[in-house]
């Protein structure tokens, strides 16, 4: 044990030759891992498998067809034209052929029931075969006539037609790909390209994420590591360590990924924050040990020996900031969200990835390859030594006054974290301007909500919803929810039925109900022989379903549409009935509650770890106490600044706190080691905080900057969640550097006074 402890504590600089052995054996090992990755931002991998709308949602999908459908809109002034109509055909019948697609639906290609003299016919309400019959006039006038087609295929004026396919039950991203790239082929193959004026729907959405998400990882990894380097060669002033600082990030950051794929979890757009997050993190904790480095000077024995003391220097301080920030990381598994929890793993493992490759690796590099002079003025970032010097005289200076202020401004501020909502909003994901928001927009306006929910309705037993009586009930209900202005279209079998009894009686329109009783019911579903009723009720009438398309996209306007029905269904007197809310609007909707619960465990998670650490090492409770309020300033800044702006929580917020606190302490442990140190060495408190902050002021300074300036990077992707992330990441940086320049000092002066009069008290 004592041997592990200085292995630990006093790391060796490892032999030139092992180093970069295990370099290569990294990305050598890494590569064959990264050649399996999967990248795949499926809806399915955000839902824990365990919840109760899941479990809900895949015993349905056994017996009914999936919410999922890509959604195209066709405009223009030919649309029930021959030519039109058999190319939209023809479209659909090249989507059906698609491996991934169940149905296809089409005005040339869904049922129509009609009267006849045995009872009712169930045809093609277009048929492309007839087309040579009938007038674009009399194409149009049925269409709109037929009870499902407006807000469905057709908009309500006849000025769109809808294609709408619905898929299997997928499982990757690139499936869904895949079909929106057969669907736009298949336009372009029949013509209609100029006629298609939007595309929309769950799988456009996931599709367009999927794009988001690659083009991010393409563009803001390279420019990130660009950045730091740059950054770094105008730190150092020379070009070998800015070259061992490439090899550091690319070690630590293709170990990361490769470890994603390594225990079986895909690239999302979350992990996808990942690369940015440890390449910025790795050149940050780089700078601390050159910078210890620069201050060593240039000693006349060798580059070896400026390279061991400098990590003796830096080393304790830089191990528990590993620790802390890892806690930090780690603390995210608390959020009962598999992608959140993966990032959070493979976060903390590429934190202590860092402290690996920067004790080990990297030291033997530097005594072999730099060996030339290291500025001694501290290179491009020499003026950050005032900055941080100044802030902290002035903090020191004027130490109540300070604590005071901020304690002050938090207090009117706080009433702004109350107006921090958990939303995720489907419509919002994009900005205004991205064709996705513009086609969902466009369809919303010209036909129905793309949102899904069914109400689940279970029977006693067998033929329980054969019984005319129970249907009349089950319609009653339907009635009532399209009242609600969110729900702009409902489906049910009690419809089909309707219009099967409205057919049989002659088309006659007083007809058009449900059958007064259950023997003429059950002739009429006997005779039935379309499609449609068998995807509403299952084969032993035992469970139906009311299919909603709701008109809302964020998560508790979902969950408010849920909560009324809720709340309707619980006053009906039912025995022998059952209803359960599901389709894709619900799972979205009980993220949020994950979301909240899941922020606030992380948050304790992270605060009780790092508080503990802080107490190992510091062995006092005051000084963890006072370690820790700089770092918990900046989250209440950016909570604050979320309920200014109104930017929500959501999948890339929520992780926020866990990785600002997580890096903000760092520069705190640096910061009070040094003042520690100097204190067990006989100094005054004040002379102990000018020397520290002065000593690591500028490579603290420096290390903020830069991080904050790449994370802003992330500020120019046009997926909302990704640029709300790096917003508030770097703002809430650049927050916990300013508090850790004012609050710090000015806490250890008021405690020390503190202490002081107490002991001329016991006096």
């Amino acid at each position: 044990m004592k041997a592990i402890k200085q292995f630990l504590l006093q790391p060796k600089l490892l032999s030139l030759k092992l180093a970069l052995g295990l370099i290569v054996l990294i990305h050598l090992v890494a590569g064959a891992f990264l050649l399996h990755l999967e990248f795949n931002n499926a809806p399915e991998l955000y839902f824990p498998k365990t919840a109760p709308a899941v479990i809900l949602d895949r015993q349905l999908r056994t017996e009914f067809p999936t919410d999922e459908v890509l959604i195209g809109l066709f405009t223009g002034n030919n649309l029930y034209s021959k030519e039109f109509l058999a190319a939209l055909d023809r479209v659909s019948q090249r989507l059906e052929k698609q491996p991934n697609v169940d149905r296809v639906f089409a005005i040339t290609n869904v049922d129509h029931i009609a009267g006849s003299a045995d009872g009712f016919t169930v045809s093609r309400l277009i048929d492309p075969s007839n087309l040579d019959d009938t007038t674009p006039a009399q194409r149009k006038l049925k269409v709109l006539q037929d009870r499902f087609m407006p807000g469905w295929l057709a908009a309500k004026d006849g000025s769109a037609l809808a294609i709408v396919v619905r898929m299997k039950k997928l499982q990757e991203s690139r499936q869904r790909v895949a079909i929106e790239s057969a669907f736009k082929a298949a336009v372009n193959a029949e013509n209609l390209q100029a006629n298609l004026a939007a595309v929309a729907g769950p799988v456009a959405l996931d599709t367009a994420e999927m794009r988001s998400m690659l083009h991010d990882s393409l563009l803001f990894t390279p420019l990130v590591m660009l950045m730091g380097l740059i950054l770094l060669r105008w730190v150092v002033g020379r070009w070998p360590p800015v070259i061992i600082g490439a090899v550091a990030m690319s070690t630590v950051t293709v170990s990361c990924v490769a470890l994603i794929s390594a225990i079986g979890q895909p690239y999302t757009l979350v992990t996808a924050m990942v690369p940015t997050l440890l390449s910025a993190y790795t050149i940050a904790n780089m700078l601390h040990l050159y910078a210890a480095m620069q201050r060593l000077g240039n000693t006349e024995s060798g580059a070896a020996q400026r390279v061991i003391s400098a990590m003796q220097v830096v080393h304790r301080p830089a191990m528990f900031n590993m620790l802390s920030t890892a806690a930090g990381m780690i603390s995210l598994v608390l959020v009962p969200i598999p992608p959140i929890q993966v990032f959070g793993i493979v976060s903390a493992f590429g934190t202590l990835m860092i402290y690996l490759v920067i004790f080990y690796l990297v030291p033997p590099l530097l005594a072999a390859y730099d060996r030339g002079v290291w500025p001694k003025k501290g290179g491009g970032f020499a003026w950050t030594k005032l900055i941080s010097y100044g802030l902290a005289s002035f903090s020191m200076r004027y130490a109540a006054w300070v604590v005071a202020v901020i304690t002050l401004l938090g207090v009117l501020a706080a009433p702004q974290i109350l107006k921090v909502q958990t939303e995720s909003d489907l419509l919002k994901f994009f900005n205004s301007s991205h064709s996705l928001t513009q086609s969902t927009q466009l369809i919303e306006n010209r036909l129905s909500g793309i949102t899904s929910l069914e109400i689940i309705v279970d029977g006693s037993g067998r033929d329980a919803f054969k019984d005319a009586e129970r249907l009349k009930l089950l319609k009653s209900v339907q009635d009532w929810v399209e009242t609600l202005p969110e729900v702009d279209r409902t489906m049910s079998m009690m419809d089909v039925v309707e219009e099967m009894n409205w057919a049989f009686n002659g088309e006659n329109a007083s007809s058009r109900a449900l059958p007064d009783n259950s023997k003429l019911l059950s002739q009429l579903l006997l005779i039935y022989d379309g499609k449609d009723l068998q995807e509403l009720v299952n084969n032993e009438y035992q469970r139906t379903r009311i299919l909603l398309n709701v008109n809302v996209h964020g998560a508790n306007a979902i969950q408010s549409v849920i909560q009324k029905i809720e709340a309707h269904l619980a006053k009906i007197n039912t025995p022998g009935i059952t209803w359960q809310i599901s389709g894709s609007g619900r799972l979205f909707s009980d993220q949020e509650d994950l979301l909240v619960t899941g922020q606030l465990h992380s948050f304790l998670g992270a605060f009780g770890q790092i508080f503990l650490i802080m107490l190992l090492l510091w062995r006092s409770i005051p000084a963890a106490v006072i370690s820790m309020l700089p770092n918990l300033a900046p989250l209440a800044f950016i909570f604050i600044m979320m309920g200014v702006t109104g930017i929500p929580l959501d999948m890339a917020t929520v992780l926020i706190a866990s990785v600002v606190l997580g890096i903000t302490v760092d520069d705190t442990i640096h910061f009070f080691h040094q003042f520690q140190e100097r204190r067990e060495k006989g100094h005054s408190v004040v002379f102990s905080l000018a020397r520290s902050f002065e000593a690591s002021g500028k490579a603290v300074v420096a290390i903020s900057l830069l991080l904050v300036a790449q994370f802003l990077l992330l500020v120019s992707s046009d997926f909302q969640p990704t640029l709300h992330f790096g917003l508030l990441a770097s703002c809430g940086l650049l927050a916990g550097q300013i508090m850790e320049l004012l609050m710090l000092p000015a806490l250890i002066i008021l405690w020390s006074k503190l202490k002081m009069r107490h002991s001329l008290m016991k006096v």
